[in-house]
């Protein structure tokens, strides 16, 4: 018909210019979320993402936002939000690192008011939703291109775009903006840990720095004191420990010690540490130490012996603990093959020992075995004389051979067989021979590969 026009229905819906939208409806209170009853802070600054591993001064858990943000989880701390807040930023300040900081319930909503200038403050969760609706898109955290479009479409704070349908919004710009729209709303705190939180911990705040070897000395026993006491009443035994201490210009020194055997006797923990603490440098002190035990085991309460000293089944370990401060310390295993230089192979003195049945050969292997020359009546019969340099050796009795044989299903080349002897010499000693090759050939050689006892 003239004079009428038809409209052309485009393929994907449009989101129309915030200026053609009717004024949005105040948005309702979201509902309770899992992350509803844990309280997060969040802190923004120039370098502060270095500093993450120093801010586990204040809580077990802390992850990083990005180069120039933190996430202290704040659940569960004794201390009044208000007054955390303030002890956060003074100490930030005096280490150099001037943050601003928001506690709240949603982490992602109090990033994106930190970026958009929001001074610090504890927020409600009824203060967070009411600061939200204002929040221009710039201070979400969404790739710039995103941001651009938004901003051409008109769509320049939350209240406006959030006004949008979702699924027009999900097709044209995806996943990223509706997780992060979920986030704000406290939906989802997508977040990790820069290091699990230990189960048992102990912590010391000092009014004056710790300067001297006595002062740390006496804080460290303290500490230890305190987590024995925890790990008692848990029924846990320590199996590593960490000792973080922190400086006031934003520095951090750390210590680990494993346990042998899980423990919780603050004489042989405190001894262990005693050593360590001789590695830490003070420089203008420490304000905080921290003694955490990072791996536990269910220990059983044994009944004490009389004697103040430990029973044969604790001297051991803690025996062993004290050695593996000064030298290492190991343990000698079987292992799958009949070469004598891979029958066994080191590990833990705490390992469990496997059962196995030894042969008749050398406690310990020479790291390099000696030429021998060697006198036999015939060319497969045990030696009768062996010369070594320019010494000979008359041997009284043999016993053998020993034969080993390539193992075919190793790859690579493999060496070729051997015989064993064990031999007594007129002198009274007793070596363990090898003749490698076959016998009567012009490469078999003779080598002394260990001594009897």
């Amino acid at each position: 018909m003239a004079g009428r026009r038809c409209a052309r229905t485009p393929a994907l819906p449009l989101l129309l210019p915030a200026r053609r939208l009717r004024p949005p409806t105040p948005l309702p209170a979201p509902p309770e979320t899992p992350t509803g009853h844990r309280r997060f802070l969040v802190l923004h600054g120039a370098g502060l993402g270095e500093a993450a591993a120093w801010a586990l001064r204040f809580s077990p858990l802390v992850g990083r936002l990005g180069a120039d943000a933190l996430l202290i989880e704040t659940t569960g701390l004794p201390e009044a939000e208000p007054a955390l807040l303030a002890r956060v930023l003074a100490a930030f300040a005096r280490a150099g690192l001037p943050a601003t900081g928001l506690l709240g319930a949603a982490p992602a909503a109090l990033g994106a008011l930190l970026r958009a200038g929001h001074p610090p403050a504890v927020l409600t969760p009824a203060e967070e939703t009411a600061a939200l609706p204002l929040l221009p898109v710039t201070a979400l955290a969404l790739p710039p291109e995103t941001i651009l479009a938004l901003h051409r479409l008109g769509l320049r704070d939350l209240a406006a775009l959030e006004a949008q349908p979702r699924a027009p919004l999900a097709r044209r710009f995806g996943g990223a903006l509706m997780t992060e729209l979920a986030a704000l709303r406290g939906a989802v705190a997508p977040y990790t840990p820069i290091r699990p939180p230990p189960r048992h911990v102990a912590a010391c705040d000092f009014l004056e720095p710790l300067l001297t070897a006595p002062a740390l000395a006496h804080a460290l026993h303290r500490l230890v004191a305190e987590l024995c006491e925890g790990l008692n009443a848990a029924g846990h035994g320590a199996r590593a420990l960490r000792l973080t201490a922190f400086r006031g210009d934003g520095s951090w020194q750390e210590l680990g010690q494993g346990i042998g055997q899980a423990s919780r006797d603050p004489a042989h923990v405190e001894r262990l540490l005693a050593r360590r603490i001789e590695e830490l440098r003070p420089e203008f002190g420490f304000e905080r130490m921290m003694l955490a035990a990072p791996v536990t085991e269910l220990l059983e309460a044994r009944q004490s012996n009389l004697a103040p000293e430990a029973g044969p089944e604790e001297a051991l370990p803690q025996l062993l603990d004290r050695l593996g401060q000064r030298l290492e310390v190991w343990r000698l295993i079987p292992h799958a093959s009949h070469w004598p230089e891979r029958a066994q192979r080191r590990a833990s003195p705490f390992a469990p020992a496997a059962p196995f049945t030894p042969a008749p050969r050398p406690l310990r292997l020479l790291r390099r075995p000696l030429p021998l020359e060697a006198v036999a009546l015939l060319p497969d019969a045990p030696p009768s004389l062996l010369r070594q340099g320019g010494r000979a050796e008359r041997v009284v009795s043999a016993e053998g051979p020993e034969r080993l044989t390539p193992e075919w299903w190793q790859p690579g080349r493999q060496a070729p067989p051997r015989d064993y002897y064990r031999v007594q010499l007129a002198s009274g000693a007793r070596w363990w021979v090898c003749r490698r090759g076959e016998p009567g050939t012009p490469d078999a050689r003779w080598f002394l590969h260990g001594y009897l006892f």
